[in-house]
């Protein structure tokens, strides 16, 4: 998918629709990778609702424009995700590591997150080579985890 339409913008590519971002971390030694520890919804007209742990993982990291707010009370929520092979931004990328002498491993992927942070909704976007998501294999009803209550 490209970018010169704006339809991706409501694409759920990734199937992150109200994964919770329990937290981030990025490393930068000896690859860049950024890290999104999560809950994912399983079903949501089961009932009780249950939730699953997993890692949202993207791997050799060029640009990422992540900006979190903390906010108390309030968890990061995914809302939105696509998967782009054509964009502006993959181009720009790509340029400024051709005039750096970069070497590019594998094709550029962009990928589109938006999330819900308290009242405020914000865009990140990832120029990177892969992602992975890792979903624990058992899942746990909503109360379970702790620090929703609080």
């Amino acid at each position: 998918m490209n970018t010169e339409s704006e339809e991706y913008y409501n694409n759920d590519d990734l199937g992150l629709y109200l994964t919770l971002i329990q937290n981030v971390y990025m490393t930068f030694n000896p690859e860049r990778k950024l890290v999104f520890n999560i809950v994912k919804p399983l079903n949501f007209t089961e009932k009780p609702l249950k939730w699953i742990k997993g890692k949202l993982i993207f791997k050799n990291i060029y640009f990422c424009d992540l900006n979190f707010i903390n906010e108390y009370y309030e968890y990061p929520e995914f809302y939105r995700s696509a998967i782009l092979t054509e964009s502006n931004l993959i181009m720009e990328t790509a340029i400024k590591l051709n005039r750096l002498n970069k070497k590019i491993n594998s094709p550029l992927i962009h990928y589109y997150l938006f999330t819900l942070q308290g009242d405020k909704e914000i865009e990140i976007n990832i120029i990177s080579e892969s992602y992975e998501l890792k979903l624990n294999s058992e899942s746990k009803l909503l109360d379970e985890f702790e620090g929703f209550d609080n």
